[in-house]
C-alpha cells in the first residue's frame, strides 16, 4: 500500500512522521509529516500536500467518478503547494500523461 511505503520511506530518512488511519486524534500544529489516505484527508488543510501513487488510481472495475472525487478532495487540501506523483499504469496515469499539464 502506498501509505505504508510512504511512512516507511520517511521514517528511514529519519523524518518525523505520523500515520493517520481515520478521524480522531490529530494535531495540525505538530511538526511531523502526516501520511493518510485521500479519503481521511477530507476537511483538513495543509500548506504542502504530496499525492503519491496517483498513477495507480482507477483500476479495472473502479468507478471513475468516485476516483475523481477522492482525488479532488485530496488535491484541494493544499493551501500553498501540491505535488502529484503519477507513476503507474492506472486510468489516472493515462489521463495525466496524456495532458502533461504543469501548474
Amino acid at each position: 500500500m502506498t501509505r505504508d511505503l510512504s511512512t516507511r520511506t520517511l521514517a528511514q530518512r529519519k523524518l518525523p512522521v505520523r500515520k493517520r488511519l481515520g478521524p480522531g486524534d490529530f494535531d495540525s500544529t505538530s511538526n511531523e509529516n502526516k501520511v493518510m489516505t485521500m479519503k481521511v484527508s477530507k476537511g483538513l488543510e495543509f500548506p504542502v500536500v504530496a499525492l503519491t501513487g496517483v498513477g495507480h488510481m482507477l483500476g479495472a472495475g473502479e468507478d471513475e467518478k468516485e476516483a475523481a472525487w477522492v482525488f479532488y478532495v485530496a488535491a484541494t487540501r493544499a493551501t500553498q503547494s501540491l505535488v502529484i506523483g503519477v507513476g503507474g499504469s492506472g486510468g489516472f496515469a493515462r489521463q495525466f500523461n496524456a495532458s502533461a499539464v504543469r501548474l
